[in-house]
């Protein structure tokens, strides 16, 4: 008996000793992920400056942002540059096509805009000065976010102050628009004392036929 005592008490130390190592490995555990952890972030890649072309900037909260990426993607200094200049060549292509299609777009307009029908041809340049005259004519001046007068930087008026109405016709490209520069030929005329008025319709207005020239529309005046 003495003998079997004895067995079943070292048999219960040594599950003690078992379940304290266990115990013991479980406590380290989160102590060697902290561990592990401050590792990985020592070893973390830490960028210098990126290069960036002339005029080109990034702002703190840019540059944050791109830091972590690039460490959350763990890329070497010499692939987020890579990757930083992809981005810039993206963005100049994409800016770029798209002041094509605004200059392509002015173009057009200006084309259309000399040939139009109401408002082209050979008095097209009295017709655009009479509709300058009535779009400036509703307007204030223009003013800088300083309060400093937005001045024509080229052509005729080079020097003098813009109207507000011009300042936004020339930012958007619509004062070369034929149907913008339409309304204002209509109110011109309106405006005008010896021109009958304009109806706001999609064609010029028109004097009624009377019931024989509709009825024989081939029929000479």
């Amino acid at each position: 008996m003495a003998e079997a005592t004895e067995t079943t008490a070292t048999d219960q130390s040594t599950a003690a000793e078992e379940t304290s190592t266990e115990s013991s490995q479980e406590q380290s555990t989160p102590e060697a992920s902290a561990e592990q952890s401050s590792a990985a972030s020592t070893d973390a890649p830490l960028y210098k400056e990126f290069v960036l072309p002339e005029g080109f900037e990034l702002t703190p909260e840019s540059s944050t942002e791109v830091t972590e990426l690039m460490t959350e993607l763990n890329l070497s200094q010499e692939q987020a540059q890579k990757v930083v200049d992809k981005h810039i060549k993206f963005m100049g292509d994409r800016d770029g096509a798209v002041e094509g299609a605004k200059q392509n777009q002015r173009e057009d307009w200006a084309m259309k805009s000399r040939t139009d029908k109401e408002f082209g041809g050979v008095n097209l340049q009295e017709n655009l000065s009479g509709a300058r005259k009535a779009m400036i004519s509703f307007s204030e001046p223009a003013v800088d976010a300083e309060g400093k007068p937005t001045l024509h930087l080229e052509g005729a008026m080079k020097g003098q102050q813009m109207t507000e109405i011009e300042a936004v016709m020339n930012e958007s490209g619509w004062g070369d628009d034929p149907r913008v520069i339409r309304v204002f030929h209509r109110i011109n005329q309106s405006l005008s004392e010896d021109s009958k008025f304009v109806s706001g319709q999609m064609k010029p207005h028109e004097v009624a036929k009377t019931p024989a020239e509709t009825m024989y529309p081939g029929m000479n005046k």
